[in-house]
């Protein structure tokens, strides 16, 4: 074999290879966008508009309890997330006794609970804003809402 069909022969494996590894580049990519999470939908506030049809005047009363409540809940969340991670750093501790545990598990229980009665708290604040014609509606958006804040992490 002379050494222009060797060169031939090596330049087609070469090529052969370099659009084998594009298709697995853009096959791998192809994979990462389809695992990316759906966009999401139209948020809490703009189903109250479009889908219980609030007005522009319950809007106006809608809008600085929300922003009154995420304030709150902020400082809420970040307190349990604080809580908890003090808690689990615990575990470096060998000689913590289970009292200090059991004690700041019931701190992180009790921040908890004070999170799901707020937020029940808020949800029955909006209710009693809907008219007679938009209790129906306004029922029907809670449950996906509560389905998506009990579900377990990484289950569908």
């Amino acid at each position: 074999m002379n050494s222009l069909s060797r060169n031939k022969v090596l330049l087609a494996i070469v090529v052969l290879l370099l659009l084998t590894n594009l298709g697995m580049l853009l096959f791998i990519f192809s994979m990462n966008r389809s695992s990316e999470t759906p966009p999401k939908g139209p948020g809490f506030t703009e189903r109250l508009r479009k889908e219980v049809g609030f007005t522009e005047d319950q809007m106006k009363v809608f809008e600085p309890k929300k922003k009154a409540f995420w304030t709150m809940m902020n400082s809420r969340f970040e307190a349990m997330h604080n809580t908890k991670e003090q808690f689990y750093l615990q575990l470096y501790d060998p000689a913590i006794p289970d009292s200090i545990l059991v004690s700041k598990a019931s701190e992180i229980g009790n921040l908890q609970r004070d999170i799901d009665l707020q937020v029940i708290r808020h949800f029955k604040d909006v209710r009693k804003m809907c008219r007679p014609d938009q209790l129906i509606k306004y029922d029907s958006l809670l449950p996906p809402i509560i389905h998506r804040m009990t579900q377990i992490p990484g289950k569908k």
